[in-house]
């Protein structure tokens, strides 16, 4: 068991069985999981299962973003006042066994070279059924980085959230994560706002993870993409337009993503299963995007 870090796990209405794994696999790894649940109806279900001894459950009472609860998560752990690192996972991960300490003494060996951002695992997406590269841009393009013949360790513009070893030196350099986001790019946000602060973000090739993003893939030709519910769609395309309003994300991310988001706009339209939804609310996120309207979208339907 590490002593140097605590996990923070997000919940929304999560599979019981699926979370109680990842209780169980966290548990031998950190010294205190930090559970921050997000309002799931579901609570009372589960939340007695919870082994007392290892998990400190922050009840948030509704659904206020993946940032928010984050953020909760950072400010539970520092209130404890030990541990020097935060583990942060969504709820249905499924990291390998001795995973924590492994990335602690990858933050050990990189601290050298000057100062971490974060350090996460090479994780392999089940929906879509193959490993998900580290990226980080190189001449104005993006370089999409797998697990090469030689070395460990590769630098990246940012990580996926789950998994991810966070100092909290780190969050004390480079702020908080961004809860107007709510949801979709707060990762991306955080790590290039982290870069531009001049600290540096590490994928490990041989440091693995499983984790499952969206629901079953959308498969065209040789091409698997992550699928999510159409409120999704929302807050992924009126973030993105967020973030090119910002003078510290590079011009290149923003060329490149505009670029790939009008052509995801083409595949969503006429593929998804839920197509008149997606571009109703593709449009919507695009609209609000431009006026640079942020927060919850208050509809309905709940994002995850």
């Amino acid at each position: 068991m590490s002593h140097r870090s605590d996990a923070v796990v997000v919940t929304y209405e999560p599979e019981i069985g699926t979370l109680l794994s990842l209780i169980s696999a966290l548990a031998p790894q950190v010294d205190k999981i930090v559970v921050v649940d997000n309002g799931s109806a579901n609570l009372s279900s589960w939340r007695h299962q919870l082994p007392s001894e290892a998990v400190h459950l922050v009840e948030q009472g509704s659904n206020n973003g993946i940032a928010t609860a984050l953020n909760a998560g950072f400010a539970a752990v520092r209130q404890r006042g030990s541990a020097e690192f935060v583990a942060l996972f969504d709820q249905d991960s499924a990291p390998s066994d001795g995973m924590v300490s492994r990335l602690e003494c990858y933050h050990d060996e990189l601290i050298g070279r000057g100062p971490v951002a974060q350090i996460g695992p090479y994780f392999f997406e089940k929906n879509r059924g193959h490993y998900l590269p580290f990226i980080e841009f190189a001449a104005g393009f993006p370089r999409r980085k797998h697990s090469p013949e030689t070395g460990s360790w590769t630098t990246a513009d940012y990580l996926i959230t789950s998994g991810a070893l966070v100092p909290l030196s780190a969050i004390d350099r480079v702020g908080l994560l961004d809860e107007s986001l709510f949801i979709d790019y707060v990762d991306i946000e955080w790590g290039l706002r982290a870069k531009a602060a001049g600290l540096q973000s590490y994928g490990v090739f041989d440091v693995r993870m499983q984790h499952a993003i969206g629901e079953k893939a959308l498969k065209l030709a040789t091409v698997r993409l992550a699928m999510h519910k159409p409120i999704r769609r929302y807050y992924y395309y009126r973030n993105a337009l967020l973030l090119c309003r910002r003078n510290y994300i590079p011009v290149s991310w923003k060329l490149h993503e505009v670029l790939r988001l009008s052509v995801k706009f083409w595949i969503f339209a006429l593929f998804s299963r839920h197509r008149v939804d997606d571009v109703r609310m593709m449009l919507k996120g695009i609209a609000d995007g431009i006026r640079g309207r942020a927060g919850k979208l208050r509809e309905r339907s709940n994002a995850r």
